[in-house]
């Protein structure tokens, strides 16, 4: 399916929930903030429903605001608009809304996504989602005002690693050409998430830094978080993002992964980088998790140091040669 069905379902429909993955980042919360808008514009109402906050990060832009976390016992919605989710389990308790029979529209560039709904636009070669809700808006002959095209192109140069990932292509500048003409300053914007920090998110990078460790070969890099981590340096678990890209930095390695606590008994998030040599959504889906063929995600549940055994001894089979690491900690 394309851009024409998606833009077909919204005209069949008045009331939309609008959602995205749990853990919440650039590209999901841009995009369900354009979305919501374009929908605001064809005079659609609208719920934006999330199971997580959005991140402190993000909440310079308008329309975070509006980001709910309960759903408005008086908004009675007849499809939900599914951004930047591979499958339907990965919006958390939303579901359980949506599970009512609703309409699903379903609207993602992951490669794992499973065609959950009604409607399905999933298309691989765009950089992020936002860059898809950017052709809606063509589609429906509308212009991004100033605040929409701030949060399409949040949701594009987090999702491209500021331009950098090998998802950036030639459409990706032409659409950015057209968000600066609508009056983004790519400076301002790049410092707002990059280049503000919290001081304990700073203290938190220096204590993971210690942990970092590389196979023999080199090839493969690491780290971790850990509760005592958090609870020494006062950061929270968003204060981790970005930390995995020390390890990918690594001239040698091919893959990178972060290992993060996250507070509950043997429950750990582990993060998956590489420089596009190396799939690591088949590493993540090795672990019922996934994403993009360079960054992937997912969560197991066990201690820490087993799952950093299990996980390493997986992304040695798929780097296909024999690695060496040492794991000791103390």
């Amino acid at each position: 399916m394309s851009v024409r069905t998606i833009k077909t379902a919204i005209k069949k429909f008045n009331k939309f929930l609008v959602s995205a993955h749990i853990n919440p980042e650039g590209d999901s919360i841009g995009s369900q903030i354009a979305m919501a808008s374009l929908l605001k514009r064809l005079g659609k109402g609208v719920v934006i429903l999330n199971e997580g906050p959005v991140p402190h990060i993000l909440q310079f832009m308008k329309g975070t605001e509006d980001v709910m976390k309960e759903m408005p016992a008086s908004f009675d919605f007849e499809a939900a608009i599914i951004l930047d989710c591979p499958d339907l389990t990965r919006v958390g308790n939303v579901a359980e809304h949506i599970a009512k029979g609703k309409s699903i529209i379903n609207i993602d560039h992951h490669v794992s996504n499973e065609n959950f709904g009604k409607y399905n636009w999933v298309d691989i070669e765009r950089s992020s989602v936002g860059e898809m809700v950017f052709e809606l808006f063509k589609a429906f002959k509308l212009k991004p005002d100033y605040d929409d095209a701030v949060a399409i192109y949040v949701a594009m140069m987090t999702d491209t690693g500021s331009f950098k990932y090998s998802n950036t292509a030639s459409r990706t500048h032409r659409v950015t050409a057209e968000l600066i003409e609508a009056g983004v300053r790519p400076y301002d914007i790049y410092s707002r998430i990059y280049e503000t920090s919290k001081l304990q998110d700073i203290r938190l990078l220096g204590e993971a830094l210690q942990t970092l460790k590389v196979s023999d070969d080199g090839k493969i890099a690491w780290l971790w978080v850990t509760k005592e981590m958090l609870k020494k340096t006062k950061a929270s678990l968003e204060g981790t993002e970005g930390i995995i890209n020390f390890a990918r930095s690594i001239e040698s390695s091919e893959i990178a992964i972060l290992f993060r606590e996250t507070g509950t008994e043997n429950r750990v998030k582990v993060s998956f980088r590489s420089k596009g040599n190396i799939d690591v959504n088949k590493l993540a889906a090795s672990f019922g998790g996934g994403g993009h063929a360079t960054a992937s995600g997912c969560t197991v549940f066990d201690k820490i140091e087993e799952t950093e055994k299990k996980v390493l001894e997986k992304a040695q089979k798929i780097l296909g040669t024999v690695n060496g690491w040492d794991t000791d900690r103390k």
